[in-house]
């Protein structure tokens, strides 16, 4: 089991502990390098993401505007989009089907609002089939283990065997894809 988003990679036992057996940590201490890059204009994204492609680590974007999400989802070089609290509001049904379109991973942070958390379980199904929920932890007690995310997310109304895809499947499939391409 992977988690997709690790601030710390001092977490590295915990998330051992709750059952997972890699990681993609921002540090890049500990299992996969993962940079998550905001994005307020293309220009600052088209300039990072040059400069990361030959660094072989996986590529997140948190757009904060509607350029910077297009952008995102189109690019070759992205390899998710970030959805949280800050963002939720751009992610309009033309950007949705440019996701489905284009099959692109959206992460949504647990730490987010039950309200993104929802709507995230809701475009899933008709928009944006490689959704990741992920604990984005900086603090051992901010992991969640993959059974509470599986029972918080179906609590919340998702399917079970959609739950187990956001949870166990998308993870793989990223990093599959990711490993895909950086051969």
């Amino acid at each position: 089991m992977i988690e997709s988003c690790i601030l710390n990679s001092k977490l590295l036992p915990y998330a051992e502990k709750l059952g997972y057996n890699l990681v993609f940590s921002e540090d890049g201490v500990a299992g996969i390098k993962r940079v998550t890059l905001k994005g307020i204009n293309t220009n600052y994204l088209k300039k990072q993401i040059n400069r990361l492609k030959s660094k072989n680590v996986l590529i997140f974007i948190k757009p904060l505007t509607l350029d910077s999400l297009k952008y995102a989802i189109v690019n070759k070089g992205v390899n998710a989009i970030v959805l949280d609290d800050d963002n939720v509001r751009i992610f309009k049904k033309t950007m949705l089907n440019l996701i489905r379109i284009n099959d692109k991973f959206v992460e949504i942070p647990l730490k987010s609002s039950i309200k993104t958390i929802y709507f995230g379980i809701t475009i899933a199904y008709k928009w944006a089939p490689n959704i990741i929920f992920s604990s984005c932890a900086n603090e051992f007690n901010e992991l969640w283990s993959p059974i509470s995310k599986i029972d918080y997310l179906t609590v919340l109304g998702a399917d079970e065997e959609e739950v187990y895809k956001f949870v166990l499947f998308n993870p793989m499939k990223l990093l599959y894809e990711f490993n895909s391409t950086n051969l």
